[in-house]
């Protein structure tokens, strides 16, 4: 007949976000044994990035699905952004697993904390070069946001690890 013993095993779970991306650290602050240690870093290490479905994908899939949305809802075109997805880094050393991910493109931290309306001012004349086009344009100014009152924040980023931080919870 197997008896159950309950093993006490206290973990930290750090989590962090910046404009382009997140990052999740588990910490096994204690274990009665290394093996114990061990055996819930691989477990959590499998939950976290190893199995189909896991968690960083899941959150990662809810970033991509509100910027959708928020595309959506704003006219805009989300498809680079979502393509620029750099992908996800795990390490684990003997104490911790660390799983990181981001996306490259520059516009995601303007969608994820949005842009108040301004007003680009030229020294007399701005110069730019865009790309749709294939042409060199030259103004005075550029009213960033002028008709559509700056660009709401999409939160796609910091929603998705608050959604990550209540499953590990």
């Amino acid at each position: 007949m197997a008896v159950s013993i309950p093993v006490p095993l206290e973990i930290a779970v750090e989590l962090q976000t910046d404009p382009l991306g997140g990052s999740v650290t588990v910490t096994v602050v204690d274990a009665p044994a290394d093996s114990a240690r061990e055996a819930l870093l691989d477990d959590i290490e499998r939950k976290l990035v190893g199995e189909r479905d896991n968690l960083v994908f899941k959150t990662v899939n809810r970033a991509h699905q509100q910027l959708r949305n928020y595309a959506t809802r704003n006219g805009y075109t989300e498809g680079p952004l979502i393509d620029s997805f750099a992908g996800v880094e795990a390490s684990r050393s003997r104490r911790s697993m660390q799983a990181a991910w981001s996306w490259e493109h520059k516009v995601m931290q303007f969608w994820e904390f949005g842009v108040e309306p301004h007003t680009i001012s030229g020294n007399p004349l701005l110069h730019f070069y865009w790309d749709a086009a294939d042409q060199w344009v030259q103004t005075e100014s550029v009213n960033w946001g002028s008709e559509t009152g700056g660009i709401p924040p999409s939160r796609s980023v910091r929603d998705s690890l608050n959604w990550l931080r209540r499953e590990l919870s």
